[in-house]
This record gives C-alpha cells, sequence and structure tokens, in this order.
C-alpha cells in the first residue's frame, strides 16, 4: 500500500455550519509538548499535537486497549504499509481508520486515516494537516484556528474483514500477545484465508506456546502445499514439529523432523556435516538442534547416532554439547 499524501487522501467530515473553529493546546509539562482534548470513536484518548508535517499515528497499546474493547472494529482496519518516521527511519505500520474524531467542542473529522507505529510512546498524535481539509489552519499561540471550514468529502472504502484480522494478528504478535494472535489465526484458517507466511506464523507460536497437537497439524498441512519453497521456513517449521513430536514423546518422529531442520540449515548456509565437524562453522542454531537430536537418540538408546549428533553440535561451538561431551568422553 502506498503510503497517502495527507493534503489529498484525509476523509475529514465537519459537523456544524461553523465560520471558524478553535482548538485549545494545553500544556503537557513534557518538553514543551501540547495535548488537545479528543476521543476516538467515542472513547477520551491522552492525545498529543504537533505542528510538523506528520501523520496521525497511535501507539500500540492504545491501539491494542480500542481495538479489544471493540471501539475499533474489523472493518476499520486497512492492512500493513512503510513508513518514514521522524528519526529518518523506516517501520512497518499499521493502517486504519478512525470513524469519529472529535477534538473539543465543535470539531468532528470522519474517516481519518490513522497509523500504529510501534515504538510511539505517546497514545495518540495529531499533527496540523489533519486538519487542513476543513479549512485554513492557523497556530496562534496556544490556540488552533480553522477558518473558512470547506465541503464534506466522501466516505472511504468497506475494508474486507480478512485484511483486518491479518493486520490483528501481526499487532498481536508484535506486542507478543500470542495467544491473541493464535486466535486471529485461527478465525483465518477457519475462512480459508491462511496464505503461506500467516500459516507459517501460526504454526510457529503454536509451537512456542507448546499447543503440539495443533501445530503438528497446521506444521503438516503447510509442509503439503509449501515446503521446498523457503529454506528459512521449511527449518523453523520442521524444528517446531522435531519440537512438538518430542514433548507427546515421539522421540523418533522428533529425531526426523530434526534431521530435515538440520538439512534445511546446511543448504540454508552452504555447509556441510564434513565442514561442521571440522570446526568450520559455529552458529548456536544449529548446534541446539543437533544436540537435542543426539539427547532424543541417546534416550531411546541410540548410541552412534546420539554420539554423532553430540558431537557435531560441540563442533558448532554449542557450549551446552561440549560440556556432554566432556563427561561422556566423546571425541569432536
Amino acid at each position: 500500500m502506498r503510503a497517502p499524501v495527507l493534503a489529498a487522501v484525509l476523509a475529514l467530515v465537519c459537523q456544524g455550519a461553523l465560520a471558524q473553529s478553535v482548538i485549545t493546546l494545553q500544556d503537557s509539562g513534557e518538553d514543551g509538548r501540547y495535548t488537545i482534548d479528543a476521543s476516538v470513536n467515542g472513547v477520551g484518548v491522552r492525545t498529543y499535537y504537533t505542528d510538523e508535517n506528520w501523520f496521525v499515528s497511535m501507539s500500540t497499546t492504545t491501539y491494542l486497549f480500542l481495538y479489544e474493547n471493540g471501539y475499533i472494529h474489523d472493518n476499520d482496519v486497512k492492512g500493513l504499509t512503510t513508513l518514514k518516521l521522524p528519526d529518518g527511519s523506516s517501520s512497518k505500520c499499521a493502517s486504519f481508520v478512525i470513524r469519529k474524531l472529535k477534538v473539543g467542542d465543535h470539531i468532528l473529522v470522519t474517516n481519518l486515516p490513522a497509523f500504529v507505529v510501534k515504538k510511539q510512546t505517546v497514545p495518540l498524535l495529531i499533527c496540523a494537516s489533519a486538519f487542513s481539509s476543513l479549512g485554513d489552519v492557523t497556530r496562534e499561540g496556544d490556540r488552533i484556528v480553522i477558518g473558512d471550514l470547506g465541503p464534506d468529502v466522501a466516505v472511504s472504502d468497506v475494508i474486507d474483514p480478512v485484511d483486518s484480522l491479518r493486520l490483528a494478528a501481526q499487532v498481536f504478535i508484535e506486542a507478543e500477545e500470542y495467544d491473541k494472535a493464535v486466535g486471529c489465526l485461527a478465525s483465518l484458517r477457519d475462512r480459508g484465508a491462511l496464505n503461506m507466511l500467516t500459516e507459517y506464523q501460526y504454526a510457529v507460536i503454536l509451537n512456542l506456546l507448546g499447543r503440539d497437537e495443533e501445530n503438528i497439524g497446521v506444521s503438516l498441512d503447510w509442509l503439503a502445499s509449501n515446503e521446498g519453497k523457503s529454506l528459512t521456513m521449511d527449518y523453523w517449521i520442521h524444528n517446531g514439529l522435531g519440537s512438538s513430536y518430542a514433548r507427546t514423546g515421539d522421540n523418533l518422529k522428533a529425531a526426523e523432523y530434526l534431521e530435515k531442520a538440520v538439512d534445511d540449515y546446511y543448504r540454508l548456509y552452504n555447509t556441510s556435516e564434513k565442514s561442521v565437524k571440522a570446526g568450520n562453522f559455529h552458529d548456536d542454531n544449529l548446534g541446539a538442534t543437533l544436540y537435542r537430536l543426539g539427547r532424543l537418540y541417546a534416550a531411546e538408546g541410540k548410541v552412534r547416532p546420539a554420539e554423532r549428533y553430540c558431537s557435531l553440535s560441540a563442533g558448532c561451538g554449542y557450549q551446552p554439547a561440549i560440556d556432554f561431551c566432556k563427561q561422556y568422553k566423546i571425541k569432536y
């Protein structure tokens, strides 16, 4: 989605036939920052104002509160876009529409595009250009004066609920609210709307939460459609299946998928067992997977593969495997 140019796309509607409206700025006591009285979809939100040419943005915490309590609806959500932030960096941001933003006593702005910025510390940030479609905006000390109020503007398009679920899942993932992310992804799966990436995210989070039977089902479905398309994704799906099977007590099935994960990793980083054995490739992720493989085979009484994978893990520089090999006098 292209980043919108505010002056061209803000859909603002003014309530009433006022010739002029005034917004009073209040000193927040925070390094000259000003706040204004505002509410989002009927809920009062601490709102900061800036004269800079910026856009309407909301913190993740505020967005999640409004979304979870029903003040932001699924069809308010647009999707994801990349924005350039004031510090010069770029960030992937969620895009949504504020249905009603009331500022002060007189101005009602509707269908206002806004963005969820993860690193933002203030609940809601509004800039002068957000009001430019209402009329001429001037700053007079602690007042913003809007004159020559313009005509109403058309309402924006309705948003697909599938897009809103994908966005909600992404916001929950970024906020590390994994149970809630799983709920959104499960709804997408019920709709048959999981794509390669979202189904991968679903499987990874299910493994992270230890929901093994669900993870095994989702992961096997993902592999049936997508195996071989991305070595990185293959590695994490195979690795997750290994973890889930191990937790269910099926050590040999777990070993089968962890061996596939090891092969993915070798190909991903253009290395080999021979190179690892020679101590030419040090990597903790690979080392951890190799060590788990060794321990699984040890639990099954399979000494030779157990020693093989533990020694390879030690060759990766993985310290627990090094300690294990020293304790049991395994060469590496």
